[in-house]
């Protein structure tokens, strides 16, 4: 198996877009937010847990046995998604600092100390968990890059001290985060428990790696109904408030991954093509950046500008909240990305 699948890639940049839409959601009552799939489109985060944990798998699966292995896969890791993680949320304190009508707006009594506390928090990679409490980070989606650290954290481990045992290790924390869980009788945990979320979907992407790695499989007959299932899964969920259902949203894509990942067909055509393949180079940009578009444009358009607060201003905003996502995410991707990445590799070797 190659060490990168395209469609993949496709596919985490048109998720990415998708969760843009999930996060408009300032105008609740809007068709562009008021339906059960943008509603539920934050499960996709699910997604990036599982097909990281797959990734992850086919690239170092067998390449940590010292603590110099698991000490350097740590740091190429870190130097991955820090140099954007800390941008964004510096960016996010200027903002709010800098923002209408109060320097400090929703911070209550705390004042400045509340930007030290999220920040920190943030910074040291403890967003998705309680260790320094359960603080919403300024740049909200920022948790899910805690939990994929400590995903990778939980991999090196295991792989360093578990070797011979690391699939047993591997079921094991895939059963105890699901009871975990449902034990706390909610899916959708991000600022104090969203740590186990992602160790549930990260294991079933390697337990994926496993499974494509034994077998060759065929299986472009079956983009289509997937795609059919996934979105009918959504409604399921959603219309009858299934919630610990959502359990199997990380099951079901392990099984997208299997299926894109030995398949040829239209969709896996499409998604391989430049434009999904872009989205998908600049997805991770694309993810920590939305949340200041979006707020940006919501200002400007419904603050500033005092447009009418109706469907074809909302449909406006969101098209523009995309288009300037990706627009910025090019340039936050070559030079934050890649550019202050290499400068961070240089330093710290």
């Amino acid at each position: 198996m190659k060490d990168r699948v395209e469609q993949l890639d496709g596919l985490r940049g048109i998720f990415a877009v998708l969760v843009i839409a999930h996060h408009h959601n300032a105008f609740k009552e809007s068709v562009f937010y008021n339906n059960f799939f943008v509603i539920n489109a934050s499960l996709f985060v699910d997604f990036f847990f599982v097909l990281s944990g797959f990734v992850i798998a086919l690239n170092y699966i067998n390449r940590i046995h010292t603590p110099r292995d698991f000490f350097a896969f740590l740091k190429k890791r870190f130097i991955r998604l820090y140099p954007l993680l800390f941008y964004t949320e510096i960016v996010f304190v200027i903002a709010n600092l800098l923002g209408e009508q109060s320097p400090m707006k929703n911070v209550g009594n705390m004042g400045l100390s509340y930007y030290f506390f999220t920040t920190f928090d943030t910074l040291t990679f403890m967003g998705s968990s309680t260790v320094f409490g359960a603080w919403i980070s300024n740049n909200y989606p920022s948790w899910s890059i805690s939990a994929e650290m400590i995903s990778y954290l939980v991999f090196g481990l295991v792989l360093l001290l578990l070797s011979r045992f690391k699939y047993f290790a591997f079921f094991l924390i895939t059963i105890l985060s699901a009871v975990f869980i449902f034990s706390r009788g909610e899916y959708l945990l991000a600022y104090d428990y969203g740590f186990v979320r992602a160790l549930l979907s990260f294991c079933l992407g390697i337990f994926t790696h496993l499974l494509l790695s034994k077998k060759s499989y065929r299986l472009s007959a079956f983009e289509i109904p997937f795609l059919l299932f996934l979105v009918l899964s959504m409604y399921c969920v959603h219309h009858w408030n299934l919630n610990l259902w959502k359990l199997i949203f990380p099951f079901i894509f392990a099984i997208g991954i299997v299926i894109f990942s030995s398949s040829t067909g239209i969709v896996t055509q499409l998604l391989s093509s430049k434009p999904f393949q872009y989205l998908g180079k600049i997805s991770y940009s694309i993810y920590l950046n939305h949340a200041i578009v979006l707020i940006f444009v919501n200002v400007v358009l419904f603050r500033a500008l005092k447009s009418p607060e109706n469907e074809w201003m909302f449909g406006l905003s969101l098209a523009s909240s995309i288009a300037l996502t990706i627009l910025y995410s090019h340039f936050t991707y070559e030079w934050v990305e890649m550019r202050f990445g290499k400068f961070l590799k240089a330093r710290l070797n």
